[in-house]
């Protein structure tokens, strides 16, 4: 079978969580014996090249990129992306004779819908966030509804500016309503295209039910995918760390009140903090106070996978519902184990006592959790190791096994 594989960013090119979600799936799916192609905006690189085995086709972008650096949403939620997105998705699925095609962003529903269409081939998306239920999210965090137009404007939105707009002028208040007001309506047409989709692939049961409540039908849970080739034993250094945005909802704040507490039982415990977000800027002055403390930013993902092998703890204390938590997968993968709240699918990846902790969101939870993640580390450590196998075969040989099984089922 032929599949391919549309994402806004893939390699050189933003790999965050869910392009390299993308990027184990098709491994996977070719060592299975099938083809997989990447179709992605090329932001100035090369049209077609072949990367670690995976084919990627570009097409052009009236946006250039270096690096792993993103561009705004603007750009790819405007009616000339869906021109061009639609345009280039046709034209490479009909050259290359595609079998089944997997939409892995959300931008590209209503390119996907219509190639669906016009070339009578199934078209699966996978989502790895909320923004089809509501762009914000504060309303999914609050009672895992979607709010109405009224609530969006009194509620959603006045809690993304009190949370992520600091300084707040008249025109940063205007822009933000303009831009709100605009999401809106960006959201509504996305969802409707997700909505003739094929089928919809959620990432977590807990993601799922948010997505079920919320009217989505012909819902799948399929976990992201991740290769466990656990390395040989490593030197653990006598640090914590924390991977993701610098941001209120993924539980940073919570971490750093947490951390008096752990501190006591551990003095000389190095706290390691890595991501960019609006956070950062009352985190540098923290790190400056604080010699356990250490603020690092945007790293690559083998520095990342790196970074984990040789901490003691990952903590993932987020205190929204996580559609997943590939950090805390990513840490499992390099045998290091992980302390989560009880949000989202966090406790889905997190095997309580024996891979880590899963703790409510509290300070005083929190603490206790990390504390015993360090003195039972060895033992953690362990049970990771003896249970590698089962990981890789829920992680990352069963993922790609259902999406063929729906793949075949739906052509």
């Amino acid at each position: 079978m032929k599949i391919a594989m549309a994402t806004e960013y893939f390699w050189p090119h933003d790999l965050g969580g869910s392009e390299w979600s993308t990027y184990y799936l098709a491994r996977q799916l070719i060592n299975e014996g099938h083809e997989v192609i990447i179709i992605t905006p090329n932001y100035g690189s090369k049209n077609r090249e072949v990367w670690r085995k995976i084919s990627i086709f570009r097409f052009p972008f009236y946006q250039k990129i270096k690096g792993g650096t993103a561009i705004s949403p603007f750009w790819h939620t405007n009616i000339l992306w869906i021109i061009l997105s639609t345009f280039y998705l046709i034209k490479i699925c009909k050259a290359e004779k595609i079998d089944a095609l997997h939409i892995q962003g959300k931008y590209y529903s209503p390119a996907g819908y219509i190639t669906k269409l016009i070339l009578r081939i199934p078209a699966i998306l996978t989502v790895r966030d909320y923004q089809l239920i509501c762009n914000y999210g504060f309303c999914i965090w609050n009672n895992k509804k979607s709010c109405n137009l009224k609530e969006y404007f009194t509620q959603d939105l006045k809690q993304y500016l009190e949370n992520y707009v600091p300084n707040k002028t008249m025109f940063s208040l205007i822009s933000n309503l303009a831009f709100a007001l605009r999401a809106r309506i960006i959201r509504n047409i996305f969802k409707y295209f997700a909505l003739k989709m094929t089928r919809i692939i959620c990432i977590s049961k807990a993601q799922t039910k948010i997505y079920k409540g919320n009217g989505f039908k012909k819902v799948n849970v399929i976990y992201n995918s991740m290769e466990f080739n656990l390395r040989k034993k490593t030197k653990v250094e006598n640090k914590i760390v924390f991977a993701g945005r610098l941001t209120p909802g993924k539980g940073i704040n919570l971490l750093m009140q947490s951390m008096p507490e752990v501190l006591q039982k551990f003095p000389k415990l190095q706290i390691q903090i890595i991501g960019e977000g609006i956070l950062k800027k009352s985190l540098e002055k923290l790190a400056k106070k604080n010699p356990n403390v250490k603020l690092e930013g945007q790293i690559s993902h083998t520095k990342l996978l790196n970074t984990f092998s040789k901490s003691l703890v990952t903590v993932m204390p987020s205190i929204w519902p996580e559609p997943f938590g590939r950090i805390a997968l990513e840490s499992i993968s390099q045998g290091t184990p992980v302390v989560v709240t009880r949000n989202g699918g966090l406790s889905e990846i997190i095997d309580h006592g024996k891979t880590g902790y899963v703790c409510p969101q509290t300070t005083s939870a929190l603490a206790m959790s990390i504390i015993m993640a360090i003195k039972n580390n060895k033992e953690l450590r362990n049970n990771i190791r003896s249970g590698a196998g089962l990981l890789k075969k829920k992680f990352h040989q069963s993922p790609a096994q259902k999406y063929i099984k729906i793949y075949e089922n739906t052509v």
